[in-house]
């Protein structure tokens, strides 16, 4: 025993630690990334999880502050933010708000999942079964919008305005007549617990 914990701690010394940096944006919601470049107008930033991917692009205009992994940090002003842009959200001092993202149990297009998301910070809250339901909180509150898609995104979007303690339902499903494609609908709390009947809880979100 005392041997294979010694094996064990030097293997763990040479498992390499990727360092992260911390993008918080203004709608309250943070994502964890390695910043590339920092420009006049927009960040370049890579996924943590996928180094040798590809590089995404935001919106300087779009992000509070980054945090970096020695310890330093940069916050952006709000000079350039347009007044077009989604309203901040702002951290509750309550309850969070709920969300019910679920999925009607269908035959028909049933084999691919679901994926639900942000595109601001680019984020995936769930990849939905059929027949599955999931659960979501949400400590920052206020208008939050959501995107959908299967294999790519739509061009859609869901806005939602959040309130604490308050629970939302997001119907889930395919829509019709137009090949692969999802679309999310905000029901009654009526609506969304009986369609919710008999569907199973999805834990993990991915």
């Amino acid at each position: 025993m005392k041997k294979l914990f010694i094996i064990l701690f030097f293997i763990s010394g040479f498992i390499p630690s990727f360092s992260q940096d911390e993008m918080t944006f203004r709608t309250g919601e943070t994502l964890k990334a390695k910043i590339i470049e920092v420009g006049s107008v927009d960040i370049v930033y890579k996924k943590t999880e996928n180094l040798s991917g590809p590089s995404y692009t935001v919106s300087k205009d779009k992000v509070f502050e980054i945090k970096y992994e020695n310890g330093t940090k940069d916050v952006f002003g709000t000079e350039k933010t347009s007044a077009a842009s989604t309203p901040d959200a702002v951290i509750s001092s309550g309850t969070p708000a709920i969300i019910y993202f679920y999925r009607p149990s269908k035959i028909i297009g049933s084999s691919p999942e679901i994926i639900v998301g942000t595109l601001i910070p680019d984020d995936v809250i769930v990849d939905l079964h059929n027949g599955h339901w999931f659960r979501s909180e949400y400590s920052y509150t206020g208008q939050r919008e959501f995107v959908t898609g299967i294999y790519s995104l739509n061009e859609g979007k869901l806005s939602v305005n959040l309130e604490p303690g308050k629970t939302y339902y997001i119907r889930c499903s395919i829509m019709k007549g137009m090949g692969l494609q999802s679309q999310l609908e905000i029901v009654s709390e009526e609506t969304g617990k009986n369609e919710m009947s008999g569907l199973k809880e999805q834990e993990k979100a991915k």
